[in-house]
């Protein structure tokens, strides 16, 4: 599901503009999703896919992802998926560390404007992303305070569809999901 523009904060909408502005030469490729949403997915840097369909999360790992939520009792409508970087690198790339950190601020405010009670990390990238450089195996599945939102890592639905230790890993770290958006927010 993809936000439209009457249905997107004008918050967000400057965040893109910006990303625009910035990134001139390249597809971006924007969250989507409900908006205001519960729960922000930050995904990895975008692949093939990704850029061709223009959305941040597709094929065997959305499906994967899919069924992971579906099993943590989430709905899927109700979330918005971003990725960490906006746009694909070209084939055999390797994005630098600068690089990837010249999208954290726009990341940051794009969160900050879909206002989370949850956001939860797919991958070492996101996780990074997000601000907490921490190796994935010593965090996943801890829930961590970042100010106006809970912080949740877990591994990247690619991992999970090839390694069903992986994926049981995942499912257990997102249980916490419910338990999570019971909590009250502070407003």
């Amino acid at each position: 599901m993809k936000a439209t523009a009457t249905t997107i904060p004008e918050e967000l909408q400057r965040v893109n503009k910006a990303l625009k502005k910035k990134f001139l030469d390249k597809k971006l490729i924007f969250g989507s999703g409900s908006v205001p949403a519960k729960v922000v997915l930050v995904t990895e840097i975008p692949g093939p896919d990704e850029a061709r369909e223009s959305r941040p999360l597709v094929g065997q790992s959305e499906k994967v992802f899919h069924q992971v939520l579906k099993t943590a009792g989430v709905d899927k409508k109700k979330i918005y998926i971003t990725n960490v970087v906006k746009y694909s690198p070209a084939p055999g790339k390797t994005l630098s560390p600068k690089e990837i950190k010249s999208h954290v601020p726009f990341l940051k405010e794009e969160i900050k404007s879909i206002n989370p009670q949850v956001v939860v990390t797919l991958g070492t990238s996101a996780l990074n992303g997000i601000g907490l450089r921490q190796p994935l195996d010593n965090v996943h599945g801890r829930t961590f305070n970042f100010g106006s939102f809970d912080l949740v890592p877990t591994f990247h639905p690619s991992h999970a569809a090839s390694n069903p230790a992986i994926r049981a890993q995942m499912e257990a770290d997102l249980a916490k999901l419910k338990e999570l958006l019971k909590k009250p927010t502070a407003q």
